[in-house]
C-alpha cells in the first residue's frame, strides 16, 4: 500500500489557501491624550500629564502630597472646561480647599461614598455614564488586603476597560498601592521637608518629590521636586499647591 501523496503549494499559492485561517489583526491603537497636573516638571516626567482612558495611582504617606497633587489635576481639568468627579471615600474632600486650590467647583461632581464596595460601585456607574475627563477615587482611609481585595482582580480589570471605553482618567488615591499590576501609572509622593512656622507652630509648607514607580506608556525613572504650599489658616486641610522648583530628570497629601 503506497503512501498518499502530500500536496506541495507553491509560495504564491499560500495566501489564498491559509486565507480561511488567517485571522486579520487591526491597526496600531493609538496613545492615549493626556491631562496636565499644572506642573510643568511633573509634566515633563510624565510624559505629558496623567494617561486618558487609562487606571492610574497616586499613593503616599500623610502630608505627602497625594490630596494635592490630585486637587492640581482637577483644577487643571476644569480650567480647560472638562468635567471632573471625585468619590470621596476618605471622607477628606473639603469644598473651600478645592476651590482655593483653582478647582471649579460648578465642573465638580463630588461623591461621599460611605465604604469601599459603595465607592467602586459609584465609579463604575460614572465610567459607564461617560462624560468625566477624570476621576478620582479617594480611598486614602482603606489599607491592608482587605481594601485591595475588595473589589478582587477582576473587578479592577472592569474598572480599568470602563475606563478605556469611556476616555476617562482614572486615579485612585491611596496610602499604599491597591490596584496592582491592573494600573497604567504609578505614581508615588514623599515629602524630603516639613516647614513650619515659629509662632504659632503650624504646618505652611511640604517639599516633597513626585515619582513613577509604574509607567506602561512611558519610561519609569527620576522624580520632579515640588513645594506645596500650606495657608496659615487651612491647618489640617489638603495643601494648595505651590510652584515647582528644582529640576528633575524628574520627586508631597
Amino acid at each position: 500500500m503506497t503512501a498518499p501523496r502530500r500536496k506541495t503549494l507553491a509560495l504564491g499559492e499560500l495566501p489564498s489557501a491559509l486565507h480561511p485561517l488567517i485571522r486579520l489583526g487591526g491597526g496600531l491603537s493609538e496613545a492615549p491624550g493626556r491631562l496636565s497636573t499644572g506642573l510643568a516638571p511633573v509634566d515633563w516626567l510624565l510624559g505629558g500629564g496623567f494617561p486618558r482612558a487609562r487606571l492610574s495611582e497616586i499613593t503616599g504617606p500623610l502630608s505627602s502630597g497625594r490630596t494635592s497633587l490630585a486637587f492640581t489635576l482637577s483644577a487643571a481639568a476644569t480650567r480647560a472646561g472638562e468635567v471632573v468627579a471625585w468619590i470621596d471615600e476618605a471622607d477628606a474632600f473639603d469644598p473651600a480647599s478645592a476651590r482655593d486650590a483653582g478647582i471649579d467647583l460648578d465642573r465638580l461632581l463630588w461623591i461621599r461614598a460611605p465604604g469601599i464596595r459603595e465607592a467602586l460601585r459609584a465609579a463604575e456607574r460614572l465610567l459607564t455614564a461617560r462624560g468625566f475627563a477624570l476621576l478620582v477615587l479617594d480611598l486614602c482611609r482603606a489599607t491592608g488586603r482587605p481594601a485591595a481585595g475588595a473589589l478582587g482582580t477582576a473587578g479592577w480589570i472592569r474598572l480599568a476597560r470602563a475606563a478605556a471605553a469611556s476616555g476617562t482618567a482614572l486615579v485612585v488615591l491611596g496610602r499604599d498601592r491597591l490596584v496592582g499590576s491592573h494600573a497604567a501609572l504609578v505614581v508615588d509622593l514623599r515629602a524630603i521637608r516639613l516647614r513650619f512656622a515659629t509662632c504659632p507652630a503650624w504646618l505652611e509648607g511640604i517639599e516633597a518629590r513626585v515619582a513613577p514607580i509604574r509607567h506602561h506608556l512611558g519610561p519609569c525613572a527620576g522624580f520632579a521636586p515640588v513645594h506645596w504650599k500650606v495657608p496659615p489658616l487651612a491647618r489640617g486641610v489638603p495643601a494648595r499647591a505651590g510652584p515647582a522648583r528644582g529640576r528633575g530628570a524628574a520627586g508631597a497629601s
